[in-house]
Parts: structure tokens; C-alpha cells; sequence
């Protein structure tokens, strides 16, 4: 990406696109692929691909070349028999991440980073503390805890959104804040264990959808890390505030 400041406007544009590629990697962990998501990831292929030129992460060009091998593989197989190319999905999702298989990678935070590697242990705590500064909270219907990897990945799409609408309303301070508060919690913790989550995923899989999100999670982390900053100095200098709380009518 060059180097020239952006304005506010790119910053905008940046940072929604930021926040739908959040909330693709945290779709592709949270449950097996449907049809709705399938045709997501068709759509949204090319724009990965077209990022991945863009930039030379090696692990974000292989998820991003995998990917396109995958939307290949749904172009050719899936109209044919839709029931079983799902099926075959939905068994590897099970079989990855939901414990029923030779080689399960886990995808809680505490498993990783907690003290004895086990469930709700001290990232759990933190991320809930945190959620709740920003009044976030997970649906109700998924049951994993809030350290999991689909939850951290849709707060920071969460945060792109309070950056989006500030921007909108002409709220650059806040928006500024926003950018600062989502490298604080890549710092502290995505970034801490994600590369740990994505090499167990690609020792345990040989799907290419599921090879892919693991490189895709490992590249894109590490590339919107560096990129945060470059956004915010889109903003111009200003005093940030401590954005602890959603600031009234930043979002909704």
C-alpha cells in the first residue's frame, strides 16, 4: 500500500472493507458452510484476490490462492450435488473443530494462552471485560465462550463499524480512537495466538476452504496490524479519546 496519507474517505471505504473480511473469517469459524455462506465466498473471492495482489504477506497470497482453488472446486461440483459437496463440508468442520476427529484444533483463546490450556481461564476474562466496555456481546445462540476465535474476529468487525459511522458523521477524533482501540486488541490478543490456531489448522485439514481461512486468518491479522496505523494517520493528528464506550451516535 503507498505510503501517502489517505483521506477520510479511503479511510472509511479501508475500514469497511476491513470489517466485511472480519466477518467472513469469523462466519467460517463459527459453524459448518451453508448454502448462503457458499455463495458469500463465491462473491467475495475475487476481492480477496485483487487484496492479495496488493500486498506481498505470504501467508495472505496462499489463503487468498487456496481460496480461489476452493470457489473453483464449488463452481465445478456443487450444482451437481449440492447435498453431498455440504455434507462433505459440514464433516470436516466436525471433525476439525468440533472434537470428533484424529487431529481437533481448538479454537478458544484459553486453550492457547491460559495458564493450564484449558477453558476460561485468563483471556476469557479479559475479553469479556473488554466486550463490555464497547457493549458487545455474542448472539445467544452461540454456545462457545466469548474467547473463541469466530467472537474476537466479529468484535473487531464490530469496532470497524463504530470507525465507519464516526466517520460518516463527521466524528474523526472518535473514529481515530476506534482505529487505536482495534490494534490494542489485535496487540493483546489475536495476533497473540491466531498464528498458533492457523499452523494446527493446516497440519490437520486438507480441505482448501478450510486450509485457506487458516492462512487467510494468519495473513490478514498481521497485515491489518501494520495497516491500522497508516488508517489513522488518514485522520490527520487530533487528540483521541479513550473510546471505552460507544460514543452517542456513533453507531447503532
Amino acid at each position: 500500500m503507498s505510503e501517502e496519507r489517505l483521506s477520510a474517505k479511503e479511510v472509511q471505504k479501508a475500514t469497511a472493507t476491513r470489517g466485511t473480511l472480519y466477518r467472513f473469517l469469523s462466519r467460517g469459524f463459527s459453524l459448518e458452510v451453508d448454502e448462503p455462506f457458499l455463495e458469500w465466498v463465491v462473491k467475495l473471492q475475487p476481492v480477496i484476490e485483487q487484496l492479495a495482489d496488493e500486498n506481498d504477506d505470504r501467508d495472505f497470497v496462499e489463503g487468498s490462492r487456496l481460496l480461489k482453488r476452493f470457489v473453483e472446486k464449488v463452481k465445478a461440483d456443487f450444482e451437481r450435488d449440492k447435498g453431498a459437496f455440504l455434507t462433505d463440508l459440514a464433516a470436516e468442520y466436525a471433525s476439525l473443530f468440533l472434537n470428533v476427529g484424529p487431529r481437533p484444533v481448538h479454537l478458544v483463546e484459553s486453550v492457547y494462552l491460559g495458564k493450564n490450556h484449558l477453558l476460561y481461564e485468563e483471556p476469557y476474562f479479559d475479553v469479556i471485560r473488554i466486550y463490555r466496555l464497547y457493549e458487545f456481546k455474542k448472539r445467544a445462540s452461540f454456545r462457545e465462550p466469548e474467547d473463541h476465535i469466530a467472537i474476537e474476529l466479529e468484535f473487531m468487525a464490530h469496532l470497524c463499524d463504530f470507525t465507519v459511522k464516526s466517520i460518516e458523521s463527521g466524528k474523526l477524533d472518535y473514529a481515530a480512537g476506534y482505529l487505536d482501540n482495534q490494534r490494542e486488541f489485535l496487540e493483546s490478543h489475536i495476533c497473540k495466538w491466531s498464528p498458533q490456531l492457523a499452523e494446527k489448522l493446516n497440519g490437520a485439514s486438507k480441505n482448501p476452504f478450510y486450509l485457506s481461512l487458516g492462512a487467510l486468518l494468519k495473513g490478514f491479522v498481521t497485515v491489518d496490524g501494520s495497516l491500522i496505523p497508516h488508517l489513522a494517520d488518514g485522520l490527520g493528528s487530533r487528540k483521541r479519546p479513550d473510546n471505552r464506550a460507544p460514543e452517542a451516535g456513533a453507531a447503532s
